[in-house]
């Protein structure tokens, strides 16, 4: 069975509420909103998604997606917009990006754009491989193990699990996958030699190619720690 988890984050003023959608359900949540903003010109609804009181204001999945790829025009609409949407008006976006900012193929582009739309968690409540659930930190690898056909799965051959564990740093994922080699190297797009990771190359004029593969920062910098029963989050420190 095949289940997609769709966090959605919904604000109003200092109010946040999480979604949570299993396949082909129709769960949602909200806060209380007086005045929904518009999308400033933007295509689709022209308010926040909702009938009132309880508007949809915000919405995010994997880190960094919408952050990192979508133009700051459209931030609006993708907060107020559903999972459904993201393929039409989402994808475009990370393709874009990845290929005019980024540098990258177009073949990696199409990659990053098919496997991040629509923006939700998939998980196989009968995949093999394991939850993350008592591992190790830092030894799980499920993140987008479904979206990348089992792809990022360790050890090889298991049955994709997916979703994600709270030690995955999904922004140096996401960088990587972005500007680094993990597309080429997964054997989902062929090398195009344009990856922005700090190595030597005498063609630019500091002698290296900029680093943009990392944030630096990880559940170990933070730092932060966990137990392994719900919720699953260690005393604060």
């Amino acid at each position: 069975m095949n289940m997609q988890i769709v966090f959605r984050s919904i604000a109003a003023a200092s109010v946040a509420a999480f979604a949570l959608a299993a396949c082909g359900g129709g769960g949602s949540g909200s806060a209380a909103a007086p005045n929904p903003p518009t999308n400033g010109g933007a295509s689709g609804p022209s308010t926040a998604l909702g009938n009132g009181p309880f508007l949809q204001l915000d919405r995010l999945n994997r880190p960094a997606v919408s952050e990192l790829f979508a133009t700051f025009a459209q931030h609006q609409k993708n907060n107020t917009d559903t999972p459904d949407d993201d393929v039409a008006i989402l994808k475009p976006e990370i393709i874009s990006f990845t290929e005019n900012v980024a540098g990258r193929s177009s073949a990696i582009a199409t990659v990053l754009g098919t496997v991040l739309t629509p923006d939700v968690q998939i998980v196989d409540m009968n995949g093999t491989s394991s939850s993350c659930i008592g591992t190790a930190p830092g030894t799980c690898n499920n993140y987008l193990g479904i979206e990348t056909g089992g792809a990022t799965q360790l050890p090889k051959g298991l049955k994709p699990f997916g979703g994600r564990a709270l030690t995955d740093d999904i922004i140096d994922t996401s960088l990587m996958a972005t500007f680094g080699p993990v597309i080429p190297a997964l054997g989902l797009a062929p090398e195009d030699n344009k990856e922005s990771d700090g190595r030597a190359d005498a063609s630019y004029p500091s002698g290296h190619r900029p680093d943009l593969v990392s944030d630096h920062v990880s559940w170990q910098t933070a730092p932060k720690h966990f137990t392994t029963t719900f919720p699953y989050f260690g005393a604060p420190q």
